[in-house]
């Protein structure tokens, strides 16, 4: 979907925006449950404080840059592509993940 609001005009690119970034956080609800189960009690609050710092340092924190550079050197079309592709990315490594889950909870 974020790829397709580049492709089309832009008050139907609000409704391809808007079904992207629900798609792109509709795994925030299990991801955070399935932290839950696999910590201990006692370390659940700072594994979710690990796991937010982590979110951040490593996607918001480096998108700025990462998108500047890329869009300084080239545009900004390419630049969104190339996000488009980290995401992709991280949803197949997020999914690669998903078969270790049962033997962790």
């Amino acid at each position: 979907f974020f790829i397709v609001t580049l492709y089309i005009p832009f008050p139907a690119a609000w409704i391809a925006m808007f079904l992207a970034i629900f798609f792109l956080f509709l795994n925030t609800g299990p991801s955070n449950t399935a932290l839950a189960n696999v910590s201990l009690p006692a370390v659940r609050a700072t594994a979710f404080a690990a796991n937010i710092f982590v979110i951040h340092a490593l996607g918001d924190v480096q998108a700025f840059w990462l998108l500047g550079y890329i869009g300084g050197h080239t545009n900004m079309h390419v630049a969104f592509l190339f996000v488009s592709g980290i995401i992709l990315i991280s949803g197949i490594v997020w999914l690669m993940g998903v078969k270790y889950l049962p033997a962790d909870t």
